[in-house]
């Protein structure tokens, strides 16, 4: 194969996968959700992915002992309350070295797609470094941004906008094991 041909083939690849990412963005709502996450989370290929990418037979799910992170307009960087917070999560998080860990970041419906997207992105990496400063292996860290999408409040007022500025921990637990 010619040089200029393998590159159209690698050009036309990499329109195929965009196209397979916005189909499943479009039907997130009918996928589940754990299924959507974990794909999302393995397509993140920039520097700010994680080390480790989650198993396909992972699913995600929330602990009672972990709270969200909130964030205030435009920022990457959490209000000091949440941010002290992370020494609880960090903690726990310790005590149980076995489980993968999820970051999801998530921004307001205020910007636009793309914006709201690397926002996001960024809170996930910034709680994502906050909890490997104290002492969490970056290696159990994946990290995936769902921008506006997904939001906690659907309301269009400052509170809801609130909820939604946050990122949210979640651990790994194994629904089924291959070999």
């Amino acid at each position: 194969m010619t040089r200029r041909r393998t590159q159209l083939v690698g050009k036309l690849a990499l329109c195929g996968v965009t196209a397979l990412i916005v189909s499943l963005i479009t039907v997130s709502a009918a996928a589940p959700e754990s299924r959507l996450r974990t794909f999302l989370s393995k397509m993140t290929a920039d520097g700010t992915s994680a080390a480790q990418q989650p198993r396909d037979w992972q699913d995600y799910e929330p602990v009672a002992e972990l709270r969200s992170v909130h964030f205030d307009v435009a920022k990457a960087a959490a209000r000091s309350a949440d941010a002290e917070a992370l020494d609880a999560d960090a903690a726990w998080l310790k005590a149980n070295p076995t489980y993968p860990i999820l970051i999801e970041g998530y921004a307001d419906m205020r910007g636009t797609e793309g914006y709201n997207l690397a926002l996001g992105e960024r809170r996930a990496a910034w709680v994502r470094d906050q909890l490997v400063a104290r002492g969490v292996r970056v290696e159990r860290i994946a990290v995936v941004s769902y921008g506006e999408v997904r939001e906690a409040c659907r309301l269009n007022t400052p509170a809801c906008w609130a909820a939604n500025r946050r990122a949210d921990i979640l651990v790994a637990r194994v629904i089924e094991q291959r070999p």
